[in-house]
């Protein structure tokens, strides 16, 4: 391999890890942003949240389509024109003048992040040899946290310095860094796209119609309660709309999001363990920050800081483990990063008042170096089983387990706590940790379900 080649791959990757970068640093500088908004616009938190929610539905609605449209018209152009939506709507968030303008410019700065985000692992995994493949989606992992840790204190620092626009203004000169890097870096492919191909917009509808309303109500079940209209009312739509796509996808000659895939045993195995493994991964996130502050007392400064524990374990472990499973392949590195993840919710379920801190920091910190075990490894073994004219697809429906597995870990965790606490107020703390004490087990006993899962399949990979 030549010089020339070599610096050119290292720019692909560096490409993509300012993809990932950027998804999670946009999303850490925004939440940061929304107090601030909420008081310049005149407008409650309630109104002020979908400046993030939006973002969320958009992105996760589009992010199987843009990833089969990229297997069929080019994984490097719809990726740079992703790179350069966002930095032009992002411009326009922070030119806002109003909430309402400042939600539609979100909704469109949310396609280029579905265009980006649902086509990273696909181009790493279509420029490197598999001998080079979870190395190199570990480094992607790390990136992703290390953008989970900077945004939150680079958007508090930019808001106190400039205002909340100047978070907009952040993202866009990192969009602008990756169209830039992905216009020179991403090599051109000649694309064979068949002749049948015709574009499924119903099965587009009917997806979108799908996601939404699976997120929409399951994010509302702990505002609105399980009982409420529009809660029900979603979820009963997301359910008639899946049957619908999955019936009527089996039956389209182009499907916006080929089925077949999941005929893969590992291809399904490993999205089983991942949803399982992010359902997991946000039951203590959203659920120990009010346990420093509501319990401990703690500020939300320091409680943030503690918080740092676990994405910082993940971006340390998160490369090693991409790269021992190029060497000893995937399944005893994620069934065992699910297995110690258990290990680590067990643990934490069995905390007490009179637990130091300082143990909490290491449990948690002990389920970042499992998760990060496991992710870099199974996103390895989802590409390595998917066939070179559907790595769009298959990246844009890992992208998509990513988002409901949060969603999903978010709602159902709070939900079951709340249940848990009940409306006693009496003894706070110790029916604090009562009710987490049961939401960990049943975090626990998921994430060992998913580590079985991981354990059983066969990890032979599509051929090159």
């Amino acid at each position: 391999m030549s010089e020339k080649v070599v610096v050119k791959s290292k720019m692909v990757l560096f490409t993509v890890m300012i993809g990932a970068f950027m998804s999670m640093f946009d999303s850490g500088v925004v939440n940061v942003g929304l107090p601030v908004m909420a008081s310049q616009f005149h407008v409650d938190m309630g109104s002020v949240q979908w400046v993030t929610s939006v973002y969320l539905l958009v992105m996760s609605a589009l992010l199987p389509i843009l990833g089969t449209l990229a297997d069929n018209f080019g994984r490097r152009r719809i990726y740079n024109l992703g790179f350069f939506v966002i930095s032009i709507f992002t411009l326009f968030c922070g030119l806002s003048t109003n909430l309402p303008m400042l939600i539609v410019m979100r909704i469109l700065q949310a396609i280029g992040g579905a265009m980006v985000m649902s086509n990273g692992m696909a181009i790493i995994t279509e420029n490197f040899p598999p001998s080079e493949r979870g190395k190199n989606l570990g480094m992607v992992v790390t990136t992703i946290a290390l953008g989970s840790i900077v945004g939150p204190p680079a958007g508090g620092v930019a808001i106190g310095l400039w205002g909340w626009r100047s978070i907009f203004y952040l993202t866009f000169v990192v969009s602008i860094l990756g169209f830039v890097c992905s216009y020179y870096s991403i090599p051109h492919r000649k694309v064979v796209r068949s002749d049948r191909f015709r574009f499924d917009y119903l099965g587009s509808i009917l997806l979108i119609s799908t996601i939404v309303t699976f997120i929409y109500g399951f994010s509302n079940v702990n505002r609105l309660g399980w009982r409420n209209p529009v809660v029900y009312g979603a979820i009963a739509i997301f359910v008639l709309s899946l049957i619908a796509f999955i019936w009527y996808e089996a039956h389209h000659k182009s499907p916006v999001m080929d089925l077949t895939l999941f005929q893969n045993r590992v291809f399904s195995a490993s999205i089983v363990a991942a949803l399982l493994s992010f359902i997991t991964m946000f039951s203590p996130t959203v659920l120990i920050p009010f346990y420093y502050q509501k319990v401990l007392g703690f500020s939300t400064e320091k409680s943030g800081l503690y918080m740092m524990a676990f994405p910082l374990a993940m971006a340390v472990i998160s490369p090693f483990s991409g790269a021992l499973s190029d060497k000893i392949g995937a399944v005893v590195l994620t069934s065992s990063g699910l297995f110690i993840n258990t290990i680590a919710l067990i643990l934490l379920a069995n905390t007490s008042l009179d637990t130091p801190v300082v143990m909490i920091l290491i449990y948690l910190g002990m389920m970042g170096l499992a998760l990060g075990l496991f992710q870099s490894p199974n996103n390895s073994c989802i590409m390595g089983n998917t066939p070179k004219d559907k790595l769009g697809a298959a990246n844009g429906i890992t992208q998509l387990i990513k988002n409901l597995g949060m969603v999903t870990g978010i709602a159902f965790s709070v939900a079951l706590f709340t249940a848990f606490l009940g409306n006693d107020t009496t003894h706070y703390g110790l029916r604090f940790v009562q009710s987490t004490r049961k939401v960990y087990y049943i975090a626990a006993a998921l994430s060992f379900v998913g580590g079985l899962i991981s354990s059983i399949r066969n990890e032979k990979q599509h051929k090159e």
